[in-house]
């Protein structure tokens, strides 16, 4: 494979007896994991506006942004939410802390005893102005015009009922990172994501920094407009029982000028119980997403199934 497959998020959605595009999609599924998305209905001001409030961000004193940190966050695990400069996640041991810096939020709700639920604490808008209001704006489109679409077209392609994930994601979890990579010198680590799959928003710049491994080697996934990039995740093929693939992947920014890049990483319901396709086995949601990050910000062993990665 040279560059990842095109898949038409509209065409997913129309209600046809038989949907070329569902059958592209269980393809990309299970060759790659990896895909563009467009036609997904995501206003372009949108994506815009949360781009140029993170860069705005991120350039702001070191001090005024460690005052979202980790150790102002009230979700559990602390490291979910809030601030992390440069050097401070660990995806890969391969080049150790990742040479970027990290903002992440979820879906704002009241405090919880449940892991990864709770409120954002972000900057208001004397200190970052639109930060707060973009990125909720930008988080409300993609919960409404992409997931839900994805997962039915998910579900379909699988032979299944079209609501069949709606019970799972009923009240989801949500990771909502935006990330600034410096010029010349921006990482992220071989990783896959944990999740069911992501919606990564690229920066529009003409040099591709992701790069993407297609089963045999590695390949770049340059900006494409007005497109997203969908990648499943260790979550998706547990579930699948190995079906669908959740494909490794790395950053490598090494061109004139910073790049700002949002991912959505989607989780089922904190409580939802995953049983594998064709077998009796249980796996807890909960728990894959604490040991995950356990691996990340505790052990230092990396990302998803970044250990078979180096």
């Amino acid at each position: 494979m040279e560059h990842l497959p095109i898949i038409s998020l509209s065409e997913l959605d129309k209600n046809e007896v038989d949907n070329q595009e569902i059958k592209r999609l269980y393809d990309t599924c299970y060759e790659c994991g990896f895909f563009y998305l467009k036609d997904h209905g995501v206003s372009k001001s949108s994506i815009d506006k949360t781009i140029t409030a993170s860069r705005n961000f991120f350039h702001l004193p070191e001090e005024i942004k460690q005052q979202y940190g980790h150790d102002v966050q009230k979700v559990y695990p602390p490291t979910s939410r809030g601030y992390v400069p440069l050097l401070g996640e660990y995806l890969n041991k391969e080049i150790g802390f990742d040479p970027k810096a990290i903002f992440d939020l979820g879906l704002d709700k009241p405090l919880s005893e449940q892991p990864f639920t709770g409120p954002n604490i972000l900057p208001d808008d004397n200190i970052a102005p639109d930060f707060a209001e973009s990125h909720y704006n930008l988080q409300k489109e993609i919960m409404t015009k992409v997931v839900p679409k994805l997962l039915k077209a998910i579900a379909i392609s699988l032979g299944l009922e079209p609501t069949w994930f709606d019970p799972y994601f009923d009240d989801p979890v949500l990771i909502q990172r935006t990330i600034y990579y410096p010029e010349k010198s921006g990482q992220a680590g071989k990783h896959t994501d944990n999740g069911i799959f992501t919606v990564l928003i690229q920066e529009q710049l003409p040099h591709p920094s992701l790069r993407v491994y297609t089963k045999d080697k590695w390949i770049d996934a340059p900006c494409l407009e007005d497109t997203f990039i969908i990648n499943l995740g260790d979550m998706l093929q547990m579930w699948t029982n190995g079906l669908f693939v959740s494909t490794p992947h790395a950053v490598i920014h090494e061109y004139p000028g910073t790049r700002i890049s949002i991912p959505f990483f989607i989780y089922p319901n904190i409580d939802a119980i995953i049983k594998p396709f064709e077998t009796e086995k249980t796996i807890s949601s909960k728990e894959v997403m604490l040991k995950n990050f356990e691996s990340i910000w505790v052990d230092h062993k990396g990302a998803g199934r970044a250990e078979e990665l180096v």
